[in-house]
């Protein structure tokens, strides 16, 4: 698809606000996938259910099943996203903006980072967010 974006710059900031959307998205997935496996529901339905209804996305046809396997073989590392949601969030700072979906899902990449797994594709979100999947190096053992 090729689109005309806009003057010099609109283009950069289009990008930050498709990742920016595209990281709240994973980090919402990973949610739904990880409080349907503690409920003991089935991923491999839940994840056939959110396809036919609003929680559809084209994040769950890339990134479903991958969390579910615990695959993040990286196409778009855990580190852009942090990196690419900063920066929406500092054009929304600029304006004045409070974007709270966007700042807990980049503290939630920014964490990936900090624990080590900044070089995990972003489905990795995951592994932080499934419980005992992932322990926090500062929890204790």
């Amino acid at each position: 698809m090729v689109r005309f974006i806009g003057k010099a710059g609109d283009a950069a900031k289009v990008k930050a606000l498709v990742n920016m959307v595209m990281n709240i998205n994973t980090a919402g997935l990973a949610e739904g996938l990880a409080l349907g496996a503690m409920l003991g529901l089935d991923l491999n339905m839940l994840r056939a259910v959110f396809s036919q209804t609003g929680a559809a996305s084209r994040v769950l046809e890339t990134d479903g099943e991958d969390m579910q396997n615990r695959e993040h073989t990286c196409f778009f590392s855990a580190a852009h996203a942090a990196k690419d949601s900063g920066i929406a969030l500092d054009l929304a700072r600029s304006l004045g903006l409070d974007l709270p979906l966007a700042r807990a899902t980049k503290e939630q990449y920014d964490r990936m980072v900090a624990e080590g797994l900044g070089d995990l594709d972003k489905s990795g979100i995951a592994e932080i967010t499934f419980k005992d999947r992932h322990k926090h190096s500062g929890d204790r053992v």
